[in-house]
């Protein structure tokens, strides 16, 4: 994605972040998104103090629509207010994606140490065809997750977009790079 080309990480592909920086206060900050939500009708979300969820309405959510996590802090020695993003699925989604591939690897791994083991004992076993399902069962889930991120693309572009335009109102915003 555009927005994330500063992080080329396995991790950043999976859940984009990124980190912009602004000279406003964080209180301000998070009260101008907060007011720009509710008067938006294509962005909603919730704000805990100077933690923002921006989601799509339920009206345009699909089962693959992205939420972004907006942290907004100071800190001590900075002059600057530091806004941190974090992209991705719902955490159901998240969740869901996360338990699939740890079924399929558990069964995987002990089924296919069981067959080899068997396979090596008596020279046979129907055990051994865990690993190969298994990487069949790890490759589909993992072009099923990419095709689903491709389909939230749009609503992830637009969040991020909604983002900058409400900041960028307030005064300046540059686009910091962090590890």
């Amino acid at each position: 994605m555009p927005f994330n080309r500063l992080n080329h990480s396995v991790l950043g592909e999976i859940r984009p972040r990124f980190y912009l920086k602004t000279h406003l206060d964080p209180d301000v900050v998070a009260e101008h998104i907060s007011t720009s939500m509710e008067k938006e009708k294509t962005v909603t979300g919730v704000r805990t103090n100077r933690l923002i969820f921006l989601k799509t309405p339920s009206w345009l959510q699909h089962y693959w629509s992205p939420e972004m996590t907006v942290r907004i802090e100071k800190g001590e020695f900075a002059e600057h207010t530091t806004i941190c993003c974090l992209l991705g699925p719902r955490q159901s989604v998240w969740a869901m994606f996360a338990l699939i591939y740890a079924a399929i690897l558990l069964i995987t791994t002990f089924g296919g140490m069981f067959g080899l083991v068997q396979y090596s004992t008596s020279g046979s076993s129907p055990w051994i065809w865990v690993l190969p399902i298994g990487l069949i069962a790890l490759s589909t889930v993992f072009i099923s997750a990419k095709l689903g991120q491709k389909k939230g693309r749009d609503q992830s572009l637009y969040l991020v977009s909604f983002l900058y335009h409400t900041l960028a109102e307030k005064g300046d915003v540059e686009r910091i790079e962090r590890r």
